[in-house]
């Protein structure tokens, strides 16, 4: 659903930080309840947690609609539910803010009658301003130039940033939100007076002509296409407004000024900084993360020429990384001493306590068994632990209640009076129990990208009477990146004082994107569609011998859901001695590892490659260069189960060679070679090769890829039906 645009902002009030979930909603939202509900509702799934208020931004003409849909008593009933637990509301208001006139005219929805929050015109402006940054983060409006390189602007300007200001808007929703920001926040425009609007772009075309359309403006408009025609624009004797795509110096609007074009006029959609003496700056990149980590130019870079509207670079082949100990993750030695032989649920194990299925996991008894982490719990509380500190909460996870209870008892043999501190399970908390509590510590063993952590935080917020001390303690991190644990750790810390909450964790492991459980599920989807598959690509292959090997592909893959696809033997995948990354440590206990051990120590290297911070080194790829696992990375790991663990742990486009002729050749060879010995150790992965390919999540170019399954097949035949199913489901359709 692209109706509904959703952000979250922050007030002030009280000195007290209240969360404000805001929502723009597209046309498609208001054509009755059935459709004005479930946007709503998708804007509160999309919070981090359930929000203190609520501003409804509506277009130009459709408050109306949304004051009648929100009449309907039982809609609204039911989605004022979701924002009460235990019976309490947290969310203490709900306001429509109707976008005409170039104004925010404030509708009042809801307040709760406990407790209310005032907000006014000059907030929900603020709210706006703030959306429209997120978006400009959310899709990636500045280019930062690659190591070793700088833009060259069409001014001549030399910059390591570039603005793509086209890029603000990937939906009609998101440009319409843009459209009404620009019409509404730009001060002092009479639009109705303006007869052209000059614009330096195409790229915004489509952002100003929404902007005069929704503000009853029928001027022309006309492109200077950037510095091509700057010079020869001259000015206009009737009324007129410049529209400046984006700056990273705010030269172009200080030559128009320079020639007499009037400051109120020139509006820069994106800059990196305010400009009040030369132009209006409609987005802000100076408050944003988008700047951080910008280097300053030294000189001996490669420039990037930007040329007219758009930019122009020499294409260059993808850059290959080979994989090494430089990417050795920081604690996974000691997360493998402590899970490695028993510690690791299998693949995929289902964890009856949480009703969920994680592709990777680990055990509590290890932890808790741990005598590194032991020793670390009892300093870390004995160094961080404030002294108010009386209640104990644990996330009921089947994991955490040991965890709580240590800390519980450290807490009362600490204190003077040896009395027992709270001990509380999360989600059974309200303000009843909290309202005599002196401080918190929320413990949890495990923690992914804190989604229950962010919950507990939020009730706890609205639970407690006043900000009292809080502590999160988490045994061990498996977030997908370091950058989503640091923003976790920045969402938890903060509160309505000076100081800071305290944030202790004994081991980060971050093991990247949610995609590699999308690696089972894509072989399920494969599976069905051979199932359904009536047709040989292949004249070899009668039609009779493919539907018994598209058979034998559906019961292989139906039975390796919880693990690996097996050799073609029918064996499952092993390691053998000498892994690099174990240390020799395990080479004695090599039978008792299992392929979830693997694959989580496989995961949790790639992500450290995309983090690196040696470019060369760097898995992550740039706008200019896509980043690719180098095939040799195939004949370092070259046992089965390493190279079915890379497969599944990387992201698709790490695993495309179609863009470089001679690495899609290369590929074709070793792949080759794999399928015609799957019957030994060098092709025990071949299964996991074929199945990548099949999906189309390991890529070569389609010539390659032909001629890889004809040779494949015809070698092969029906010696191997299960392999011989996936590799004509491989086939490039004609």
């Amino acid at each position: 659903m692209d109706n509904v645009l959703c952000f979250n902002a922050e007030k002030d009030l009280d000195n007290q930080k209240f969360d404000i979930l805001c929502a723009y909603l597209g046309d498609g939202a208001w054509q009755d309840p059935s459709s004005f509900y479930p946007a709503l509702e998708k804007a509160l799934k999309n919070s981090d947690t359930l929000p203190d208020g609520i501003v409804i931004y509506v277009p130009s003409g459709k408050i109306n609609d949304c004051l009648q849909h929100w009449k309907n008593e039982d809609l609204q009933d039911s989605f004022l539910d979701r924002l009460s637990k235990n019976n309490v509301c947290f969310t203490k208001a709900l306001y429509f803010i109707d976008i005409s006139d170039g104004i925010f005219k404030m509708h009042e929805g809801y307040t709760s009658s406990s407790s209310s929050l005032p907000l006014q015109v000059n907030d929900v402006t603020d709210f706006y301003s703030t959306g429209l940054r997120k978006l400009a983060e959310r899709n990636n409006v500045l280019h930062v130039a690659p190591a070793g390189h700088t833009f060259k602007h069409p001014s001549g300007r030399i910059s390591k940033m570039f603005i793509q200001s086209r890029d603000i808007a990937a939906t009609e929703t998101e440009l319409q939100f843009v459209a009404n920001g620009l019409r509404t926040l730009v001060e002092n425009v009479d639009w109705i007076k303006i007869k052209t609007i000059y614009i330096d772009t195409m790229g915004i075309y489509s952002i100003v002509k929404e902007a005069a359309l929704t503000a009853g403006c029928s001027a022309n408009i006309e492109s200077y296409h950037s510095y091509d025609f700057l010079k020869e624009l001259n000015l206009p004797i009737d009324d007129y407004l410049v529209v400046i795509s984006a700056s990273t110096s705010g030269g172009m609007a200080r030559d128009l000024v320079n020639r007499n074009f009037c400051k109120d006029k020139i509006v820069t959609l994106i800059d990196v900084e305010v400009r009040p003496s030369i132009s209006h700056v409609l987005i802000n990149l100076s408050s944003t993360s988008l700047l951080q980590g910008v280097s300053n130019v030294d000189g001996n870079e490669t420039d990037i020429e930007l040329v007219g509207e758009h930019f122009s670079y020499k294409a260059k082949p993808p850059k290959q990384v080979t994989v090494g100990i430089p990417h050795k993750p920081k604690h996974l030695p000691d997360i493998l001493k402590d899970f490695c032989i028993s510690g690791i649920n299998p693949i995929n194990q289902r964890v009856d306590i949480i009703e969920k299925s994680p592709l990777l996991s680990l055990k509590p008894e290890n932890l808790h068994t741990s005598i590194k982490f032991n020793h670390w719990l009892d300093a870390e509380l004995k160094w961080s632990l404030s002294s108010s500190i009386d209640t104990v909460i644990f996330s009921d996870d089947g994991a955490s209640k040991i965890l709580a209870q240590k800390a519980s008892e450290f807490i009362q043999s600490n204190s003077g009076n040896r009395k027992s501190p709270l001990l509380l399970k999360w989600p059974d908390i309200n303000k009843e129990k909290l309202q005599d509590s002196t401080g918190v510590i929320v413990v949890t063993a495990f923690a992914g990208d804190g989604g229950k952590l962010r919950q507990i935080s939020r009730d706890l917020r609205e639970y407690e009477s006043k900000t009292i001390p809080r502590h999160f303690l988490i045994g061990v991190g498996l977030p997908q990146s370091m950058a989503s644990w640091k923003k976790l750790e920045q969402f938890l810390v903060r509160n309505a004082t000076p100081r800071f909450y305290n944030f202790s964790v004994w081991k980060v492991l971050p093991l990247g994107p949610d995609n590699i459980q999308k690696s089972w599920d894509e072989l399920a989807q494969l599976a069905a569609k051979a199932d359904n598959e009536s047709t040989s690509p292949l004249d070899i292959i009668t039609l009779d011998e493919a539907e018994r090997c598209y058979e034998e592909l559906s019961n292989y893959v139906a039975q390796a859901s919880a693990s690996l696809l097996p050799n073609t033997n029918g064996d499952s995948l092993k390691l053998t001695e000498g892994f690099v990354f174990f240390d020799d440590k395990f080479d004695d206990e090599i039978d008792s590892i299992t392929q979830s051990a693997t694959l989580l120590t496989i995961a949790a290297v790639l992500q450290t490659a995309r983090e690196h911070a040696d470019p060369e080194k760097c898995l992550r790829p740039t706008n200019y260069q896509s980043v690719i696992i180098s095939p040799e990375n195939f004949l370092r790991f070259n046992d089965d189960i390493l190279q079915a663990c890379i497969l599944r742990a990387s992201l698709p486009s790490e695993l495309d060679y179609s863009s470089d002729h001679h690495l899609s050749e290369l590929m074709k060879e070793f792949l080759y070679k794999v399928f015609t010995r799957h019957k030994h150790p060098f092709g025990y992965a071949a299964l996991e090769f074929a199945g990548a390919l099949a999906v189309g999540k390991l890529k070569l170019k389609k010539e390659h890829c032909r001629e890889l399954v004809e040779k494949s097949v015809k070698s092969i035949g029906s010696e191997s039906r299960v392999l011989t199913g996936f590799l004509l489901m491989a086939m490039p359709k004609s």
